[in-house]
């Protein structure tokens, strides 16, 4: 918002910090960019924005502006000399910071050059560590919110597990390696941002908690027949990955608010971490550490729900426009049942094609992100299963638009080949007849009409 108090700031020192790229691809590196120079020149209060974020120390914020700016990190010197980083995020309006942990309660006026914005970070409360130790604190996040995610691979893949419980003990020992007052800025950016953290863990929490090998009644979808359970099932998935999208741009804008490149793939394809006792990574990593089994959790179970065949089609192609069946004798209608899942032309669908854009959309920008390191999304494969015809809940019925041609007792007959049909006439000549096929497997209904002629036997 606008504020009347307008500042002028003189001349400071700037500081900054860079990451090194080791051995491979940096996950989370940063776009190269010019950081913006200082000079005496006070600036003119009427050609910059004035403005007030209320925020508390170790917190992670945002603000806006009202025009629009290109910079896509930007640098901020307060009074007391400390800089602060300012990231773009979706919209090119908003900007979004981390208060340092060090900034004491009062106004802390910040020069923005290069958004020609004085930003006033008024820092109303102090996030305290209570009576717990800032070992103490980082200990439990580790053991409730990391270790937890590293288990959900044991005992499957072991490899795996094994290489998320190394980023988690690396973690540990990073901040092992931190002194009192760098252990206690860490513990404050975790406390300051606990909320934060906790939205991302509840979408993946949402995302866990739907049963994809079965068909409900859930927690959040009910129905007996794959067409109503699985695109409610879908739905709650689409959602869920359209909330992922949303925390994971805000963790992205984190890391680099931090000046953080946290992963990189050495030369045996392994994850490890930077080694850096720089406190602010160390409070990136503590999230990091918790976002790569995260994301190899969605691709666990993104795997599984965009794999499962459970879509019935029916071919009914080989059906002739005009068949022919001879009176008295079993005669079979050629028909083919299959599953398949969901595939990208299934956009627009009625069914899913809610589910099918929203992940489209968030495995486009997951993997135009610095996140893309992290196998999360992997594409819509098309995968086709047989449905057998004589399966117990495959149910078919005949309908034929003659009185002289009359089906035989106890038919159609469902067969591996197709639908074998005896019919019945009372004429001695040929007849002619519509008839109609209605095929239905859990909630999936398919109709197919055709013209046929019953003759006599020779």
């Amino acid at each position: 918002m606008k504020t009347t108090n307008i500042f002028r700031l003189g001349s400071f020192r700037l500081r900054s910090r860079t990451a090194g790229l080791l051995l491979g691809v940096i996950v989370l590196s940063l776009p190269s960019c010019e950081l913006e120079s200082f000079d005496d020149i006070y600036p003119d209060p009427a050609e910059y924005d004035s403005l007030t974020v209320t925020t508390t120390n170790g917190k992670f914020d945002k603000f806006k502006l009202d025009s629009v700016y290109l910079a896509d990190i930007v640098v901020g010197i307060s009074g007391d000399g400390d800089t602060i980083r300012f990231v773009k995020g979706v919209d090119g309006l908003t900007y979004y910071f981390i208060a340092p942990s060090t900034l004491p309660v009062g106004t802390h006026q910040v020069r923005i050059n290069a958004l020609r914005t004085l930003l006033s970070i008024k820092i109303d409360t102090l996030t305290g560590l209570g009576s717990q130790t800032a070992d103490a604190i980082i200990s439990n996040y580790l053991r409730d919110e990391v270790t937890p995610n590293v288990n959900y691979f044991n005992p499957a893949t072991p490899s795996l597990a094994l290489q998320l419980a190394k980023i988690r003990d690396t973690t540990q020992f990073l901040f092992n390696t931190l002194n009192a007052d760098q252990k206690r800025s860490v513990a404050i950016t975790l406390l300051a941002n606990k909320n934060f953290f906790k939205d991302f863990n509840t979408a993946l929490r949402n995302l866990r908690s739907v049963p994809v090998n079965t068909v409900g009644p859930s927690a959040v979808c009910t129905g007996t027949d794959y067409k109503t359970y699985y695109p409610c099932l879908f739905e709650t998935l689409g959602l869920t990955y359209s909330s992922l999208e949303a925390h994971g741009r805000l963790l992205v804008a984190f890391a680099r608010a931090l000046n953080g490149s946290f992963f990189y793939i050495n030369t045996a394809g392994e994850y490890r971490l930077r080694l850096n006792s720089n406190p602010a990574l160390v409070a990136g990593l503590l999230q990091f550490a918790n976002v790569l089994p995260k994301a190899m959790i969605v691709g666990d179970l993104g795997n599984k729900a965009n794999n499962r065949t459970w879509i019935v089609e029916a071919d009914f192609s080989k059906i002739p426009a005009n068949d022919v069946f001879t009176h008295n004798l079993t005669d079979t209608i050629p028909v083919k049942l299959s599953y398949r899942n969901i595939r990208d032309t299934d956009a627009g669908s009625a069914l899913v094609g809610t589910y099918v854009a929203r992940f489209a959309a968030f495995r486009s920008w997951w993997n135009g992100s610095p996140l893309s390191f992290f196998p999360v999304a992997p594409a819509l494969t098309p995968q086709t299963a047989p449905l057998a015809l004589n399966n117990l809940e495959v149910s078919a019925t005949l309908t034929l638009g003659s009185t002289n041609v009359i089906k035989g007792v106890a038919v159609p007959s469902v067969l591996e080949d197709g639908f074998r049909v005896r019919f019945r006439i009372d004429a001695e000549t040929a007849q002619n007849t519509t008839i109609t096929l209605a095929v239905a497997h859990q909630g999936f209904s398919f109709m197919h009409n055709f013209n046929a002629t019953v003759k006599p036997q020779n």
